[in-house]
């Protein structure tokens, strides 16, 4: 898959890029990431049959009575991701199937696109990694009164 290349490629060049004191945690902490999403994408190969699956990239027409947590559990219920994450994607990436963007209210007869594994990709790493290893950069801070 051109994928798996592509993310072995990017590890690759997370762990042989030089880091300082500082930035070693958060390369461990990315190193992580990176081996949580093959791993998904492992599960997500060679899961089951399961009664009324909806593939992860595909495409579904929500149904009367479909809700958003049974909608999510169908694409990625016997994997390791957060089903939030799930739902969070579904809502952002189809914002007219719900009734205000509220996961409560499914407008059915809707076709929505469930998460790929590239869409969780884009949404942990959509941030530059040389501005978030930044340290004179503090607007990604948490701030205490």
């Amino acid at each position: 898959m051109n994928s798996r290349l592509i993310c072995s490629l990017f590890a690759a060049s997370l762990i042989t890029s030089p880091v300082s004191a500082n930035e070693h945690q958060t390369q461990d902490h990315l190193k992580v990431l990176m081996g949580e999403l093959l791993h998904l994408e492992q599960q997500i190969d060679t899961r089951q049959d399961v009664v009324n699956a909806i593939a992860p990239g595909s495409e579904y027409r929500i149904k009367p009575g479909d809700s958003l947590t049974d909608i999510a559990k169908r694409a990625y219920g016997e994997t390791n991701i957060k089903l939030s994450l799930v739902m969070q994607l579904i809502i952002g990436n189809n914002p007219k199937a719900f009734f205000r963007n509220n996961a409560n209210y499914l407008y059915a007869d809707k076709v929505i696109t469930i998460p790929s594994i590239e869409d969780f990709r884009a949404m942990l790493f959509s941030g530059d990694t040389d501005t978030l290893l930044n340290d004179d950069d503090k607007t990604h801070w948490i701030r205490f009164p």
